[in-house]
């Protein structure tokens, strides 16, 4: 049941994660610096009311699928860890990069216009990257789930 959660949210989590990347970004560098750092301070408690619990979510579940797991047969225990390591991998992106910038661009006095602007151009090559290993854990956790020797013996193919 782990394994299913922590597909579902990672799915979610990618699927929120390309929202982002496609509708957000380009929103936010259409505006004037001064203007984004306005409108990110007075919103992003909005997105992250949405990311924050999914993103630990998918990284909680899929950790826990993972250790869950450890006696499953070994190519359901390898997609397994990929899954979990993709989120942990999303996870560390988040806390190490794109949080703290979160933090400067919703301060909106701390950062200077051209600051700003090369900031969200950083942002958003990590936020790829976050991106790309959530959608890799989400395909890891898919494939953890269609592994053989994980459908029940009733349903397995003959």
């Amino acid at each position: 049941m782990l394994a299913v959660i922590s597909a579902l949210l990672l799915g979610f989590l990618s699927g929120a994660g390309l929202f982002v990347a496609l509708v957000a970004v380009p929103f936010w560098r259409e505006l004037p610096a001064s203007e984004f750092r306005l409108w990110f301070a007075a919103n992003w408690h909005r997105v992250a009311s949405v990311m924050v619990p999914l993103g630990a979510g998918a990284t909680l579940t899929s950790v826990a699928a993972w250790v869950v797991g450890r006696s499953s047969p070994q190519a359901r225990r390898f997609w397994l860890a990929a899954a979990a390591a993709a989120s942990l991998g999303a996870t560390a992106v988040t806390l190490l990069v794109n949080e703290p910038a979160n933090h400067l661009f919703g301060a909106t006095q701390a950062l200077t216009d051209s600051e700003t602007t090369a900031l969200l151009v950083r942002w958003s090559a990590w936020h790829w990257a976050r991106e790309a290993l959530a959608a890799g854990g989400f395909y890891a956790a898919l494939r953890a789930l269609s592994a053989p020797g994980t459908a029940p013996d009733d349903m397995s193919p003959r």
